[in-house]
């Protein structure tokens, strides 16, 4: 499917006039050290440990500085096809990945009425409040999404969904649909974060909707998400294990308010797989305040998986961050921040950390 669009796109790309590309970029270089806490070692690895994405297995250790671990740069092209049809494709190279870039999206857009749209292709998964802008570090208040609640193996699928939007006096409401896949051979996550080898995992019948409200203060968006799993797993030396059509639901609730020169952010979910008697539940919340171009901020956030019966080997952690952003030029930030970790999980998994994060993004 994704490399079917970025085919199509391309070739509608060559008939459509100049006027109709747009192309835009962005960029984010992070400087991060990973120190105190606990020593010890994580997946092979010298700690002090602190993971800075899951998605991309982008792990910091061992009191070391590094370049290597969340840095990126990002390209976008939109065509203009006709007045009702566009198309879209955003790639992204990783330091994390050595630079080898990947598709995040890749759709077409068609409009079937004024205030209703389809989009078919490859999109991010619309789990959570940052879900588009994840990794376009310049629209985040913060050095990196906080990873205790953005913290799940799969983060986009292939398909299709239909967003209608309305308005209400100042309000703007927004309802979206959608269904599609995600297939990953060899999950970067599962093998760089949990289980140190190949580990195949497809997200399969993934349906859901979710309802966007605001205004010039307030905004909130509700989520609910379902689908099957399936995991095939290879661990060295032994026979492949197969696990097909676990089933999950995943309900989710943010909120954001920009009032004067506050900012606050906030954001809850739950992942439920009942056949495998397991429920999780994370939530984040942040206070900044703005001083002309500098805006200082704090924020805490949580991991927690029920411990059940049969469900006894659960992680859980929590992080205490602080943290200063600066737009110094337009389009441009500079970002430092400062987490505390604290993993109580069941099993050997991070132990504590404190991690610092200096962070450049920009647009162009």
């Amino acid at each position: 499917m994704k490399k079917l669009m970025i085919a199509a796109l391309l070739s509608s790309a060559g008939m459509a006039q100049a006027s109709d590309l747009s192309i835009s970029g962005f960029a984010t270089v992070t400087a991060g050290k990973a120190y105190g806490g606990s020593d010890g070692e994580f997946m092979g690895q010298p700690c002090p440990c602190f993971i800075g994405n899951y998605e991309h297995g982008a792990v910091y250790h061992g009191n070391e500085w590094s370049l290597a671990r969340e840095s990126l740069v990002g390209l976008q092209a939109s065509y203009r096809f006709t007045g009702k049809l566009s198309g879209t494709v955003q790639a992204v190279a990783r330091a994390s990945e050595h630079g080898k870039p990947e598709v995040d999206w890749a759709y077409l857009s068609y409009d079937i009425a004024p205030d209703t749209t389809v989009q078919v292709g490859r999109r991010r998964l619309p789990i959570y409040a940052y879900s588009d802008s994840v990794y376009i570090g310049y629209t985040l208040p913060w050095a990196r999404v906080p990873q205790d609640i953005y913290g799940w193996e799969v983060g986009a699928y292939n398909g299709v969904n239909v967003r209608h939007s309305r308005s209400f006096g100042d309000w703007a409401v927004t309802g979206t649909l959608f269904a599609g896949q995600e297939t990953t051979e060899n999950n970067t996550e599962q093998r760089k974060i949990y289980y140190g080898y190949r580990v195949d995992d497809d997200w399969k019948h993934i349906l859901g909707g979710y309802l966007d409200v605001s205004n010039e203060v307030f905004g909130a968006r509700l989520i609910y998400m379902q689908n099957s799993i399936d995991l095939s797993m290879y661990p060295p030396g032994e026979d492949p294990t197969f696990a097909r059509g676990t089933r999950q639901r995943i309900v989710g609730l943010s909120g954001s308010i920009d009032y004067g020169n506050w900012m606050v952010r906030a954001e809850a979910n739950r992942f439920m797989r009942p056949a495998l008697d397991y429920k999780s539940s994370s939530w984040t919340a942040t206070v900044g305040y703005r001083i002309g171009q500098f805006m200082p901020m704090a924020g805490f956030s949580s991991y927690k998986e029920k411990q059940t019966a049969t469900y006894t080997e659960t992680q859980n952690d929590n992080t205490r961050f602080v943290g200063v952003r600066w737009d110094f030029r337009k389009n441009m930030d500079l970002k430092v921040q400062w987490d505390s970790v604290k993993d109580s999980s069941a099993y050997d998994f991070t132990k504590n950390a404190k991690m610092v994060t200096v962070t450049w993004d920009v647009l162009f």
